[in-house]
């Protein structure tokens, strides 16, 4: 009975413990607010149970690398690196050194490792701020070593196959072993990257996570300590691969995207979208008579009347029309409404089959309206783009919440 009173208390404080999270970190809604014109909503109960899966995933043993490049994700860097540090991640890894500047500013002390971003020159004014840097080659390396008139901490980079920055695994014991030698340089890091598009390549990634092992194991054979290394990513950890690393480094998994070209992993299902909606608001409707002209569809002479919607939500708010023999959709009332055009700055949609429409009335991109719903892969597969790539395009365009 104790156990058992023991775990329930746990459980409750932990409940507790993200309620006060989430309410100190969701910024106080003004009854307006819903009157945004474009809105992006987070849920980050969705991120904090994504966070906690792929714990469960990894095993309580591996440190986790939480990446939040390009906007987190497309999301909010802001929003979502103060959940991460409540949560107690172990670090934080972008490419940007100002979106580093800016957690820096709004309170976020968590270590911040810097993805492979810059020159011998810009690792010391990095480093002068705190920040850890990534050292993709050798001659970066010793021209930091050089340069630099203090012991800089920076982490390597090794290429495992992705074939875009790092040190080649057939090279890596030479030459970070030289790395390892300069006097200058204070290696607190090796790690990563074993990316692969389909759960049925999981073969060749863990091939790789084994040579990285064998890589790590001849450098601690030599005497040499890593006090962190990293190779599995979301990828590997959702296929349930394995390896000796200490750390996970995290990114699609933890946003509720999936790294794979399609969800195949079971372990996917777990997990969910951190963004909960995003949406416009009809700023416009026009009534059209049968045989008037639409240009901005091409339609001239309309065979019946038509009532277009128009969403001030265009190109520069990162939109695209729909590909060839595609079709795009946003929700009003409930019920899907067409694309027939993107702009500029403006959205034409279909309103014909809508009743009781006016202006104000919210349209959701992303999200549930009544009984439907449209998700960012719906969004995806109307651009013929993956969902990463079309929440980079609408990345920092809208205003943020959370829920």
């Amino acid at each position: 009975m104790a156990a058992i009173f023991l775990v329930g208390a746990m459980l409750c404080i932990n409940v507790e413990v993200r309620f006060t999270i989430i309410c100190i970190l969701s910024p106080t809604i003004n009854p307006m607010s819903d009157h945004t014109e474009n809105l992006m909503v987070l849920d980050l109960e969705a991120l904090i149970s994504n966070l906690d899966y792929i714990k469960h995933l990894a095993g309580p043993e591996k440190q986790v690398i939480a990446s939040i490049k390009a906007n987190a994700y497309g999301h909010d860097i802001r929003l979502v690196a103060s959940v991460l540090q409540e949560m107690e991640v172990d670090m934080l890894a972008t490419g940007s050194i100002e979106d580093a500047r800016t957690l820096r500013k709004n309170g976020v002390d968590t270590p911040l490792l810097l993805f492979a971003y810059a020159t011998p020159e810009n690792t010391i004014d990095a480093a002068k701020e705190g920040f850890i840097s990534t050292i993709p080659n050798l001659a970066s390396a010793i021209s930091l070593n050089a340069m630099t008139s203090v012991q800089i901490p920076v982490y390597l980079k090794i290429d495992c196959g992705l074939g875009r920055l790092g040190i080649p695994l057939s090279q890596a014991k030479e030459l970070v072993t030289r790395i390892l030698q300069l006097e200058k340089l204070k290696v607190e890091g090796i790690y990563t990257h074993v990316p692969f598009p389909e759960v049925t390549s999981s073969a060749w990634a863990q091939e790789r996570l084994d040579q990285f092992d064998t890589f790590i194991q001849a450098l601690e054979s030599d005497g040499y300590s890593i006090p962190v290394t990293q190779a599995m990513a979301s990828c590997c950890v959702l296929a349930g691969l394995r390896d000796d690393s200490s750390a996970i480094c995290i990114g699609h998994a933890l946003y509720g995207l999936s790294p794979f070209s399609s969800k195949q992993a079971p372990t996917f299902q777990h997990l969910q979208p951190v963004i909960h909606s995003v949406s416009s608001t009809l700023i416009h409707i026009g009534h059209h008579q049968k045989g008037s002209d639409i240009a901005v569809h091409g339609l001239y002479g309309t065979a019946g009347d038509h009532v277009v919607g128009v969403l001030p939500l265009g190109a520069a708010m990162g939109m695209r029309p729909p590909a060839d023999n595609k079709e795009m959709f946003v929700l009003v009332k409930g019920k899907k409404c067409r694309v027939m055009a993107v702009s500029l700055e403006h959205i034409s949609i279909d309103l014909d089959d809508i009743d009781n429409v006016n202006i104000g009335d919210k349209a959701t991109i992303i999200g549930q309206d009544g009984d439907d719903s449209l998700s960012v892969d719906e969004l995806a597969q109307a651009w013929q783009v993956t969902p990463l790539q079309a929440l980079m395009s609408i990345s920092g365009k809208f205003s943020v919440r959370s829920m």
